[in-house]
């Protein structure tokens, strides 16, 4: 397991400086904001190729992308009227395998459904098109990371959700102006829903210690997911939803030291990201070298890069 580095810019220079002060062998670039991305939904594909070719060339591995399905619900419950937005999916994909990219960090970021009644529509429309995503996963070699949203509320939403004795079966009614929640993929439950509807090598999760906030068991879910883990991501917090709060690594209730243990027993070898680390919390403070030393203090001994 070696620790990944999360790159939101297209500055080749600035990721290889970033990977040499830190000591990081491993990179996952948002695809968000690669050139084309914004007009076509699509990373360019030469300039994909270019940037990981200069990190190879640095000794560093663009291992993954970090990308999202959107918000539109209307690409489940419609998809021949956005076959457009489906199609800069599955070329994505295309993109991704001849950089030689292998992996896709996947947000499901689709809302909940207002009427409760399109639960199963939204559910048939994400499955069919998960089926086409999955189909292009394979002939490109890319494997998909799925992940669901745990987000913990902010504090004025949280305050107004637990003054509505809100609680965790609440979920999928709960809204606020200042929170963009509720989702439809929203706790490991989903997550295994969604793989199992479409099984493959290439389908799998991103497995991610937030996946506390919404009542997972975070280490038995090692085993749950044991051999479909194609991205890994790590964050702390105290409490479950509604109560969540984010917290630095080391802080909260994670046992991180157990999951990593566990992770590596079931055959993991992949990356593993700090992530959800807050604002600096003293000056000169840098939360994502802090956040990465604490890991590798972690990662077992016959792991650790």
């Amino acid at each position: 397991m070696e620790v990944v580095l999360y790159a939101y810019r297209d500055d080749p220079a600035a990721i290889v400086a970033r990977c040499r002060e830190l000591g990081v062998r491993q990179v996952c670039l948002l695809l968000g904001g690669m050139p084309g991305y914004t007009e076509t939904g699509v990373p360019e594909p030469r300039a994909l190729r270019a940037i990981a070719q200069t990190l190879a060339d640095e000794g560093i591995t663009l291992s993954s992308g970090n990308g999202s399905t959107g918000r539109n619900p209307e690409l489940l419950t419609d998809p021949a009227g956005h076959r457009k937005e489906l199609d800069a999916q599955l070329r994505t994909l295309e993109s991704l395998g001849g950089a030689g990219i292998g992996a896709l960090l996947y947000y499901q970021h689709f809302p909940y459904p207002v009427d409760p009644a399109d639960h199963a529509r939204y559910w048939d429309g994400l499955i069919a098109n998960t089926h086409e995503l999955v189909a292009q996963a394979e002939a490109t070699d890319v494997r998909l990371a799925h992940h669901a949203v745990w987000r913990c509320l902010p504090p004025v939403c949280r305050d107004h959700a637990l003054g509505r004795e809100t609680t965790m079966e609440g979920y999928p009614e709960y809204r606020h102006e200042q929170w963009d929640g509720p989702y439809l993929l929203a706790s490991h439950l989903d997550v295994a829903r969604l793989i199992d509807a479409v099984p493959s090598s290439h389908n799998g999760v991103c497995f991610c210690t937030g996946m506390h906030i919404m009542g997972g068991d975070v280490p038995a879910l090692v085993e749950t997911f044991k051999g479909r883990i194609h991205h890994a991501q790590m964050r702390d917090v105290r409490g479950r939803w509604p109560f969540a709060e984010e917290v630095f690594l080391g802080d909260g209730e994670i046992d991180f030291s157990t999951i990593l243990r566990l992770l590596q027993a079931a055959g993991y070898d992949g990356v593993i990201g700090p992530e959800h680390l807050g604002e600096p919390r003293r000056p000169g403070d840098d939360p994502e070298a802090a956040a990465i030393a604490f890991l590798r203090q972690h990662i077992p001994d016959e792991h650790r890069v």
